[in-house]
This record gives structure tokens, sequence and C-alpha cells, in this order.
């Protein structure tokens, strides 16, 4: 018996390994799983999908089925490339009542 198991799944892994090898160059190419995520350049997305940055404090938004990143947000962060955080208007929303501290956690979000 326990040779019969051993047999069969010997079967069952060289059957799985085979039918992970790229048969040619066009399937790697032109697969099916590829054709179905491409957005075209100007295309919108069906689904976006809003991440939760969690310690950097920002949220991230991705497109799908593209999975291109298309906006992040920053939420409890400073951000560089808005100037968000750096002026005297945003400095405030970034105070807490132990100073000022220039990130937070943005774990579970509740988009509204």
């Amino acid at each position: 018996m326990k040779r019969l198991s051993l047999m069969l799944g010997l079967v069952a892994a060289t059957a799985a390994m085979q039918s992970c090898k790229m048969k040619t160059a066009a399937t790697a190419v032109q697969g099916d799983a590829a054709s179905k995520a491409y957005v075209a350049p100007g295309k919108y997305d069906e689904y976006y999908n809003f991440v939760s940055g969690g310690f950097n404090g920002q949220v991230s938004v991705y497109g799908l089925p593209s999975g291109r990143l298309l906006k992040v947000i920053p939420v409890f962060s400073v951000f560089p490339e808005n100037g968000y955080g750096y002026s005297e208007e945003t400095k405030a929303m970034l105070n807490t009542t132990n100073g000022a501290i220039p990130w937070d956690d943005q774990h579970h979000m509740d988009l509204s």
C-alpha cells in the first residue's frame, strides 16, 4: 500500500512538472492571462483597488485588471511630490498630542 501511494505521488509530481513547461515563445507573449489584464493607454480600468499603505501612512490606488499604480494619496505622511505636509496649512494636520510626527499608521480604511 505504501509503495502504491509513493508511485502515485511520483506520477502526479512528474505530470505537474511537465504541465509547467513553456511550450513556445509565442505562448509567453500571447498568453491568455496577459491579454485579459491588458488595458490600452488612455483607457480606464474596470475596477479600482484602494490599498492601505500601513506604516507609511499613505493610500495607494491600483487599477484592475491592469495592475497599474494610479495614485498615491498621503493621509498621515508628508508627500514631497505635491508638497503635502510642508506648508503652514498642512503641518497642523500632522500634529498629535505628542507633538509633530511626520507619519502615522493607515491600516483599516473606511472610504466614503
